[in-house]
């Protein structure tokens, strides 16, 4: 029974779905409980009913006479809602055919038609702290995606909750419209009390509640396949923290966690599906979880969503969700035996012997549950040493490179005789055999483990189990609560990704080490710590608590840093293989405090090396990202390829992580979770790809070459050579005649580095003195033509010296000419410094477009007799742009040339 404003309703329940059966006079409500409940009795005959009071569920049996009939109040409650959400005691069926899932849910469309269908919310939830109904033409006003995920349009329903939270708030109040006094059951009006004035109600505190609860009707025991729940789900924004799905069990009201993330897709919808068995009657409750009250981004707006709930029978013939997912309770799920092995695996539910094999499944293990079934090798005879057993998953649909997923499995490894563990990817109809991702032997303790490991594909696939037995009969292997989930995770236990790379620096850095001091390649290092100091994220991201480990950039604790220092973190050596693999990981890059100039934190790099031979030790840059991106970990990706070709590497190559501190260096730059799958993928996030022909001048020059006509050499005047001090002045003045790096010896005076306000770390040229102009030039490498129209070359420029003549020009240079033809030299960008203040250089913007339908490369060219131009930050945008600054536009412009 629900109230609102004195009234009060109560809630019919079939077989199948709630609907609002009568409203209960107010007669009836002001009746005592106990008499109450016999009233109820009376009027409504063989039905199911539940009671909600006040916000409290109560169970109320009507039914027929061959059901055991209870009408109970029961007092046990449910955290965090305890005051909320009571216990409800269902019937005890005397049938053993388990009830039907319920009907699936899409919420509706429009306003007039959203709906919850069976799922409720607690009534006495406060305000702040309710799923509700939404759609995406009210999501700019009360929250929620722009879309719903079945129509993908504004007027699709779908249930959400706003996770923000400010405290305090200062602001006038305006006056509301007369609260409605049509009753608002579970959530089941779209819009808020006073719908059409503020949404800032001041009369009565609400109270800050972190967490709210979505709950299923009552459900009936699942039956040995079990159901397989699918949904779709977004959690967007700062305040977001985590979506959890509890099973309450209605009987002893113990409550176990079934699945959870952390992390949403940025906004996208994401599919997410839960296979499981119980043995009796339970709720299915989602609780959406935000950022604690003392979290600086619990202002900040977010939300999660919800979508298209499907509860189905698992087995079922149209069963469309939870593909290979399995609980080996009611059979193998779709997974078969290999007929060309050496034995099969079989269904469990307790090993037979002390010494090996689990004592019960790992739903049931540690917990008094009589119900539970594994999958299991039997090493015991005729078993020899050696012999292997293969179970083969359905065929899967090919990922993606873009889309991989994380396969959860748990394994019991328990005896002495213990063997091999392995998960392999097949390819039907390929004569490659088949490819170990995952493998654990020995024995690891008489309990159960989490395990998981990512898989993609470019084509169908298959996965296979694969146990082997050991040196003895003691060497049971099970396997149990097979599930996938969309993303990456990494290779889980850390024994299992021998040599892949993959690494959650919890128990060691797998591999991963900073560059020897001898090599002279950095300043500092990188630190595998957890969080213990201000000196790093609060959490890590593995664990998502203060104990969890992460890798952290340190500075040097010996002398004050300058910005531009850096640290590698080098992964062990790969074999190449011939395939495009993606590294994915997860960073944290936030700056306490921001200088007025801006943000300066610093970069991190992706890098990939070579081994030296064939390339010669070449370093492609794959990723990059620079300063401040938020007080959270965040996800990153990046193909592993080598050259301009991006190719995947032909010779043994190493990754590099480089963590480069700005001028700030107030902050924390942190690396996690990494991982490696295969797949030619796109990098994320966007801004982070690394363009052909960019360069940052930190320590070298990239692809970019000095393309000056070498000056003539130092002439001997009659039989004297000159006198050392006349050679070194001389020899100074022809290098100034070229594009070089800066360094501390011979740089501008008064310029910083623009990247990392560095005393170093970009190029230039300064020809002073000279009776004639000279012109450097800067040569990019070559460029191969697209079929963009455009790209967009960006750049930052520092004039300086005395001459007005100085001047830094662009052209873009035609290396496919007519035939007979040179190379054609297009100026396409010129700045010069007359009307500029050169005593102080400063840095300045550029860029322009370049067209891109043909071969070609870009030259900087620079001309002055007394003065000098400085480079830095060069790189391309897809797509034309306007040239900056202005002035420095040629007429005609470029694209009526081109």
């Amino acid at each position: 029974m629900v109230t609102n404003s004195g009234r009060a309703f109560l809630v019919h329940r079939d077989p199948t779905k709630f609907t609002f059966l009568q409203l209960v006079s107010r007669t009836l409500w002001n009746t005592p409980a106990t008499k109450r409940l016999d009233k109820l009795k009376n009027t409504y005959t063989n039905c199911n009913a539940l009671l909600v009071e006040g916000g409290i569920f109560h169970n109320l049996t009507m039914v027929p006479a061959n059901y055991k009939q209870y009408a109970t109040r029961d007092t046990s409650s449910i955290s965090p809602y305890q005051h909320l959400l009571k216990r409800i005691k269902r019937q005890e069926f005397d049938a053993d055919v388990p009830e039907e899932p319920p009907d699936p849910c899409d919420f509706g469309v429009g306003a007039p038609n959203l709906d919850m269908c069976t799922w409720l919310i607690p009534v006495n939830a406060p305000p702040r702290s309710r799923w509700r109904l939404g759609m995406g033409e009210l999501s700019a006003w009360i929250g929620g995606p722009r879309a719903d995920h079945t129509t993908s349009d504004r007027q699709g329903g779908y249930v959400f909750y706003e996770t923000s939270y400010q405290e305090d708030v200062h602001q006038p109040v305006i006056p509301t419209l007369p609260k409605s006094t049509h009753p608002m059951v579970g959530g089941a009006r779209p819009l808020p009390q006073g719908a059409g004035g503020s949404s800032v109600d001041l009369s009565e505190d609400p109270g800050v509640v972190d967490s709210a609860w979505f709950i299923s009707r009552n459900l009936s025991r699942t039956g040995p396949m079990g159901y397989c729940l699918s949904f779709f789900y977004i959690m967007e924004g700062l305040s977001a923290d985590r979506l959890i799905i509890h099973l309450r069990d209605m009987e002893t009201a113990e409550n176990a966690s079934l699945w959870e993330v952390r992390e949403g897709q940025e906004g996208s919808w994401t599919k997410g599906e839960l296979a499981y068995t119980y043995d009796g009657f339970h709720l299915i409750i989602f609780e959406a979880v935000t950022k604690s009250t003392n979290d600086p981004a619990r202002p900040f707006r977010g939300h999660f969503a919800l979508d298209d709930m499907v509860f189905q029978k698992m087995g079922s013939p149209d069963l469309d969700n939870c593909f290979g997912h399995c609980t080996f309770e009611g059979g193998f799920c779709g997974w078969t035996n290999d007929v060309e092995d050496d034995f099969d695996w079989e269904l469990g539910r307790s090993s037979k012997s002390f010494l090996t094999g689990p004592s019960r499944d790992y739903s049931s293990y540690n917990r008094d549950e009589q119900t539970g079934g594994y999958s299991f090798i039997d090493a015991s005879f005729p078993r020899r040493p050696g012999d292997k057993a293969r179970l083969l998953s359905p065929n899967f649909l090919a990922t993606g490179d873009n889309n991989p997923v994380c396969m959860k499995f748990a394994t019991h490894m328990f005896g002495n005789g213990i063997g091999t563990l392995r998960v392999l990817k097949r390819v039907p109809g390929e004569e490659a055999p088949d490819r170990v991702i995952w493998e654990v032997s020995g024995e690891s303790g008489n309990k159960w483990y989490r395990a998981q490991v990512s898989v993609s594909s470019a084509t169908s696939y298959q996965l296979v189990f694969e146990g082997i037995v050991g040196t003895n009969s003691l060497g049971n292997i099970a396997i149990d609560s097979v599930s996938f989930v969309p993303g990456t995770c990494t290779i889980t236990p850390q024994t299992a990704a021998k040599n892949s790379g993959d690494c959650t620096f919890e128990e060691d850095s797998c591999g991963w080490t900073n560059a020897l001091p001898v090599d002279a390649l950095d300043d500092f290092d990188w630190a595998r710590q957890y969080s213990y100091s201000v000196t790093g994220p609060a959490t890590d991201h593995t664990k998502g608590t203060k104990e969890g480990y992460y890798m952290n950039l340190l500075s040097n604790p010996q002398a004050p840093q300058r910005g531009g220092t850096r640290a590698w973190l080098i992964s062990p050596l790969f074999s190449a293989t011939g395939r495009t693999r993606c590294l994915s990981f997860y960073y944290f890059m936030y700056e306490r405090s921001i200088d007025p100039a801006g943000p300066s934190l610093g970069s991190l790099r992706v890098h990939v090396k070579s081994a030296a031979g064939e390339a010669g030790g070449k370093i492609t840059t794959l990723w990059r990202l620079h300063n401040h991106q938020g007080q959270r970990w965040q996800t990153a990706r990046t193909p592993v390829v080598m050259g301009s070709e991006r190719a995947a590497p032909s010779s043994p190559y190493q990754i590099i992580i480089e963590g480069i501190w700005g001028d700030g260096r107030v902050g924390v730059i942190a690396l996690d979770d990494m991982s490696f799958f295969d797949g030619d993928c796109s990098s994320h996030p966007l801004k982070a790809t690394a363009v052909i022909g960019e360069c940052s001048f930190d320590r070298s020059m990239c692809d970019w070459k000095n393309n000056t006509e070498a000056p003539p050499p130092l002439q001997e005047l009659g039989s004297h050579r000159t006198t050392t001090k006349f050679t070194k002045h001389a020899q100074e003045a022809q290098e100034g005649l070229t594009w070089r790096l800066a360094s501390i010896i011979s740089r501008p005076a008064n310029l910083q580095d623009h990247t990392f306000r560095a005393p170093t770390g970009y190029v230039f040229f300064d020809i002073f003195n000279q009776a004639t102009a000279q012109n450097p030039v800067l040569r990019s490498p070559d460029f191969a033509a697209s079929q963009n129209d455009a790209l967009c070359l960006s750049f930052w420029f520092a004039p300086f010296g005395r001459g007005e003549a100085t001047a830094l020009s662009v052209f873009r240079v035609e290396l496919t000419p007519p035939e007979g033809e040179k190379e054609q030299r297009l100026l396409i960008w010129k700045m010069a410094t007359k009307k500029f203040d050169t005593s102080r250089p400063d840095w300045m913007y550029g860029q322009v477009s370049v067209a891109t339908l043909t071969a070609y490369r870009v030259e900087f060219e620079g001309e002055a007799t007394d003065g000098g131009f400085a480079l830095d930050d060069v790189t391309f945008y897809d797509g034309n742009c306007q040239t900056r600054p202005e002035r420095a536009a040629v007429e005609p412009p470029p694209s009526e040339k081109f």
